[in-house]
């Protein structure tokens, strides 16, 4: 069976984002929607000394040391901007009963003191905003939580035509109760939490943040390790492709893809001084794979990568594969 796993990446930037698309084979897939780096709004005069990376397939922690070298405050806005989120009926993200509103859970403490964040949405079709489209009809912009569903299913009369004439909401499928169409929805979401932080003349200031990633997640088939698209893009050399056929040929496994944006941590003043990274898999009997030197293991689930005045050139796509049942 292929179903259409969106491979969408972000960093925290001002209000920009990225998208790129990907057809992998999967049974039952669920769409990657995955964050990154840190960016401010240009800045030449803020550097990144140290970065301190954790991810997991269930976590993503990031603490950065920036140092303002300039002889002034500079204030600027620091935007978290997630991934382009596509709301329809072919894509879905598996994001359990999370809070619709901060459904990655995602906080931000600058210098040992939470900063809450503010959200904006928007919801454009054929790049034309529709958000007060949306808003006059009660829908939200995220496709998460019962209301959001309830909302579409309560549309009748004039508001049905005013939607479906802005191509936003059909009623063409036909798989309701007694054969009655259920509304399917076609919009992008666009999602940035956002802040106003000041970096104080010739000093150090610490941001970290965190968040529950949202991985593509499938079931593993034995020509999964044979297919050039996924040895490329996750480097699976020939040592975790003999592990995965003898171990999970029979397909008692569970795929975690998780993709994380690296490569905007080179948008600041020269290189990052200290950059650490951790990778942990989970649980001892998971594989991982991923495309990095120098990686070494620290712990029965954890791997590590170090680098002085690095300089990001590639993203990380990392795959996990576990054991369904107990080993």
């Amino acid at each position: 069976m292929r179903r259409l796993i969106r491979h969408a990446a972000a960093g925290l930037v001002a209000l920009a984002f990225t998208c790129s698309a990907a057809q992998v084979r999967a049974n039952d897939s669920t769409a990657i929607l995955s964050a990154g780096q840190l960016q401010l709004t240009t800045s030449p005069s803020i550097r990144l000394e140290r970065e301190d990376l954790y991810l997991g397939t269930h976590e993503v922690r990031v603490s950065y040391r920036f140092r303002n070298t300039a002889q002034k405050d500079i204030a600027t806005i620091v935007a978290f901007p997630l991934p382009e989120i596509i709301v329809g009926d072919d894509t879905q993200y598996d994001v359990g009963d999370a809070d619709p509103a901060n459904f990655i859970g995602f906080s931000v403490v600058v210098n040992g003191q939470p900063v809450t964040p503010q959200l904006e949405l928007r919801a454009t079709r054929f790049g034309i905003d529709r958000t007060a489209l949306l808003a006059r009809h009660g829908i939200p912009v995220l496709p998460f939580g019962a209301v959001f569903h309830q909302s579409l299913e309560r549309i009748s009369g004039a508001a049905r035509q005013d939607l479906s004439r802005a191509g936003i909401v059909d009623w063409h499928s036909a798989f309701g109760a007694n054969n009655r169409p259920l509304p399917t929805p076609h919009w992008k979401a666009h999602a940035s939490y956002y802040w106003t932080q000041t970096f104080p003349a010739g000093a150090v200031t610490e941001v970290s943040h965190r968040y529950r990633p949202v991985s593509g997640v499938s079931f593993f088939y034995k020509d999964m390790v044979n297919d050039k698209a996924m040895q490329r893009t996750y480097c699976m050399d020939k040592g975790f492709r003999k592990a995965a056929l003898q171990r999970f040929g029979g397909g008692n496994a569970a795929v975690r893809e998780l993709h994380y944006v690296l490569r905007t941590g080179a948008n600041w003043l020269g290189t990052i001084g200290e950059f650490r990274l951790t990778i942990d898999k989970g649980k001892p009997g998971n594989l991982v794979s991923l495309c990095i030197d120098g990686i070494k293991k620290t712990g029965p689930t954890t791997f590590e990568v170090t680098r002085k005045d690095f300089i990001p050139e590639q993203d990380l796509k990392i795959l996990v594969l576990e054991p369904l049942t107990a080993q």
